[in-house]
């Protein structure tokens, strides 16, 4: 299958607001492609690379595009994935001269519709009304699945390349081989932010409170003296973390697969930033004397496995039960049940007091949804905000078609004297706020392309963020996390928003300084 087919189909995917369209659109592309590109064709629809990231930023990208001259010889998925691969495995000295010099050739094999397509995938930023859920439905149709076949496979393996090809060449037959097995980590299951307890509350009924520790999740598979650790990226720390492996040496149980938090305290009893924490990971020397310097401490919170019973379709509330009746409430993530939002307030502001991110509120009669993201799993933080410029908006989708709807943000830069852009988002937004800024963002207009207009940096909005983490996808380097909208501030020039200095200030209060956030493995 040609890249040509695949970016003509996500074209015709984009177009369309309707639901069932965009799925048999998927479903047919799904059925013309044979083999591996079976698994391309639907990881590149769900916006994923099978390399994860290629080590490409925008600066990187805008280079390569420059002077390409004129399309010729159209790109076969499985060439375009051969060359993603070199350049993913491309490192050392002059790595970002090569980089730009594959990427140079991929692109000049490209038409201006593929080079944007391949831009946004690469970058992570593909727009076209796809996505993973929409990709799982369409194989639904495409290999006649049950969708608890489908959704019970995806939860143990993750990824969505693999289902694919296994559904379309093996039907729910081929799906069965994948179950929980131990030593083969899966897909952490994930929250979806809120706005407070009361959101919670209603969403979900009496719930189950757990601090929201600020560590690093990992997931513990053990049968008997073997114990290993992974990441919530399915990476194998085991090495880094002994004090991990000791304590779950010890518990009284055969064969587990358990979830939990690791994180470093001070002399104080108070959690140290995430990434004094993240410095333990990784290392295969020195350990003993970091396990001294930085000693961790595992919160556990749920229990996926227990010898030889898989528990992800038991309900939470009995998962967490017997975690309780296995494990020291000393190693265990603090908890409540309550449906009452003064306890629920009170539980937070206690968190809060002890030095944590917030907490997380789940539904007691939830399975558990491995690397699925719904409103099962809650997240409340203690939400920040920052005053920033509009540098440009995207036209919306659906419901907000014809009106401008997703925000670019922008941070001043004194130095630089212009603004730095941090992220985007449409979250906040109100009916009666897209119809205005709509209007207000035309008048300032000073370009567009085929989907934003950009405009004079004039408008200052307070957005409410729940964290901002370090991202190449950016020139400033770092990126707003769950960002909303909470108003505009015509009281405010752009001259008074935020800075890039603040940012940053609050990025090092939120996460500590360290020269060393991620050590690699040859330290």
């Amino acid at each position: 299958m040609y890249l040509s087919a695949l970016v003509e189909t996500s074209g015709r995917i984009g177009s369309t607001a309707r639901k069932k369209e965009k799925i048999t659109l998927i479903a047919e592309l799904l059925g013309r492609a044979r083999g591996k590109e079976i698994a391309l064709a639907a990881s590149y629809l769900s916006g994923r690379l099978p390399q994860g990231r290629l080590g490409v930023g925008w600066s990187l990208l805008e280079r390569a595009n420059q002077d390409l001259g004129t399309f010729d010889a159209p790109l076969h998925l499985h060439e375009l994935d051969d060359r993603f691969e070199d350049i993913a495995r491309d490192q050392g000295p002059g790595t970002a001269g090569r980089k730009t010099r594959a990427l140079r050739e991929i692109l000049a094999r490209c038409s201006e519709k593929e080079r944007a397509f391949v831009g946004g995938l690469i970058m992570g930023e593909l727009r076209q009304g796809a996505m993973e859920g929409l990709v799982l439905e369409g194989l639904i149709l495409a290999a006649s699945l049950s969708r608890e076949a489908l959704q019970q496979a995806f939860m143990f393996s993750g990824d969505i390349g693999e289902i694919a090809r296994t559904a379309m060449e093996g039907g729910e037959a081929g799906l069965s081989r994948f179950a929980p097995t131990l030593f083969h980590p899966v897909s952490p299951m994930l929250a979806s932010p809120v706005e407070g307890e009361k959101e919670a509350l209603l969403r979900l009924g009496e719930a189950g409170f757990e601090y929201k520790i600020d560590g690093a999740r990992v997931q513990i598979h053990k049968d008997r003296n073997r114990i290993m650790v992974f990441t919530r990226n399915l990476r194998d720390v085991t090495s880094s973390v002994p004090e991990v492996t000791a304590l779950v040496g010890s518990l009284p149980m055969n064969e587990a697969i358990l979830e939990g938090e690791v994180i470093a305290f001070d002399k104080n009893g108070m959690p140290l930033p995430f990434q004094t924490s993240m410095r333990r990971f990784g290392r295969i020397k020195e350990v003993s004397r970091m396990s001294e310097e930085i000693p961790l401490s595992l919160f556990l919170f749920d229990l996926l496995l227990i010898d030889g019973q898989p528990l992800f379709k038991v309900p939470y509330g009995e998962r967490v039960a017997e975690l309780d009746r296995r494990v020291p409430a000393d190693h265990r993530v603090r908890r409540i049940v309550t449906a009452d939002m003064h306890a629920a307030r009170n539980f937070l502001e206690e968190s809060l007091r002890a030095g944590h991110e917030g907490v997380m509120a789940k539904k007691l009669d939830s399975p558990y949804r491995a690397g699925q993201r719904e409103y099962l799993w809650l997240k409340i933080k203690q939400a920040q905000t920052l005053d920033l410029v509009v540098l440009a908006a995207e036209w919306g989708h659906g419901r907000r078609r014809g009106r401008l709807s997703n925000l670019h943000l922008g941070a001043r830069d004194p130095s630089g004297g212009g603004f730095v852009m941090l992220g985007k988002t449409f979250k906040g937004l109100t009916d009666k706020m897209l119809l205005w800024q709509t209007q207000k963002l035309l008048e300032l207009e000073i370009g567009r392309d085929a989907g934003t207009v950009y405009v004079r940096p004039e408008l200052v909005v307070e957005v409410a963020f729940s964290d901002l983490q370090e991202s190449p996808r950016y020139p400033g380097g770092l990126a707003l996390r769950f960002a909303r909208i909470r108003a505009y501030r015509p009281d405010k020039a752009a001259l008074e928003a935020d800075t890039m200095e603040t940012v940053r200030k609050t990025f090092e209060d939120r996460r500590g300084k360290s020269s060393d956030p991620l050590p690699i493995q040859d330290r």
